[in-house]
């Protein structure tokens, strides 16, 4: 056992290189945080003798150190994809849409075609049969609530 405790600044080293490439493999960004602290303590270990404890202790504070720094770098770095784009308009509602499968209320199941492709459909009032016209109310990802038209409409 004090064979371990003589080599676990390398061991530390080791491990934070692991984990750093298990990001790869893994990716979330959160693993390459706790090898730069495996790493840190590694380094620090090697510098400072100390405990096996007081090891984890410095692992556990260098994680969340870099976690809080390097998380606000990474987000910089790597922009979020995920916008609002204020021009898009919600064009499909209101329009009126051929039924190509039976649509079952409050059920998915049901399909219409709009702009040349199939979208799931749901009604909130009653069964609307194939070959039916419908009017798009909403749209919940893609799933469209639709209404079934009258003849008069």
């Amino acid at each position: 056992m004090e064979i371990l405790f003589e080599q676990s600044p390398y061991l530390w080293i080791i491990g934070g290189i692991l984990f750093l490439a298990l990001e790869f493999v893994f990716p979330g960004t959160f693993i390459m945080f706790l090898g730069i602290g495996g790493i840190i303590t590694g380094i620090t270990a090697r510098l400072i003798p100390m405990s096996f404890t007081a090891q984890v202790v410095i692992w556990m504070i260098s994680t969340l150190a870099s976690l809080i720094l390097g998380g606000s770098a990474v987000k910089k770095l790597f922009k979020s994809e995920s916008t609002v784009d204020p021009f898009i308009k919600d064009d499909y509602l209101q329009q009126i849409v051929p039924v190509e499968t039976d649509i079952l209320v409050g059920q998915l199941g049901g399909k219409v075609r709009f702009q040349g492709t199939v979208w799931d459909a749901i009604s909130q009032k009653e069964r609307i049969p194939k070959g039916s016209q419908v009017r798009i109310l909403s749209r919940d990802n893609l799933t469209f609530t639709v209404e079934k038209i009258s003849l008069g409409d």
